[in-house]
Order: structure tokens, then C-alpha cells, then sequence
């Protein structure tokens, strides 16, 4: 039950990262003026990984940062 419970929420986070690193290639491409059909699904999937990592690292450098604050605040 908790692993069910587990998966679905990795999935959830999985699928949002996703969607928002394609949200965010199809900006870059955009402010580069070029459609998404003008590269092939190799070069469209690799974009989209690119801004998955970046997504995902901002993800970790805010969790840390609001960790450290709490934990420097919880000495006041």
C-alpha cells in the first residue's frame, strides 16, 4: 500500500517535471524562431531532457534553501 502510494506520487512529480520542461523547449524554441517541425524527434527529445535537468536541479537548490531556512529559523 505505501509503495502504491509511492509510485503515484513519483509518477505525479515525473509527469509535472515533464510537462514543464516541454513547456519550457517550446519557449527556447520559440525565442530562437524555429518550429518544432523543423527538427527531428532526436533533437526535440534531447531539448526536452535538457530542460528536465534544468527543472529538476532548481527543484533541489529550492528544496535545500527552504530546508536551511527553516532549520535557521527554528533557532530564533
Amino acid at each position: 500500500m505505501i509503495t502504491q502510494a509511492k509510485d503515484k506520487l513519483l509518477n505525479k512529480y515525473r509527469t509535472r517535471i515533464r510537462e514543464g520542461a516541454i513547456a519550457n523547449a517550446k519557449k527556447q524554441l520559440a525565442m530562437r524562431g524555429v518550429a518544432p517541425g523543423e527538427l527531428g524527434p532526436d533533437e526535440l527529445e534531447i531539448l526536452v531532457h535538457d530542460e528536465e535537468v534544468k527543472l529538476r536541479g532548481r527543484l533541489k537548490n529550492y528544496s535545500l534553501a527552504a530546508l536551511i531556512a527553516a532549520l535557521t529559523l527554528g533557532h530564533f
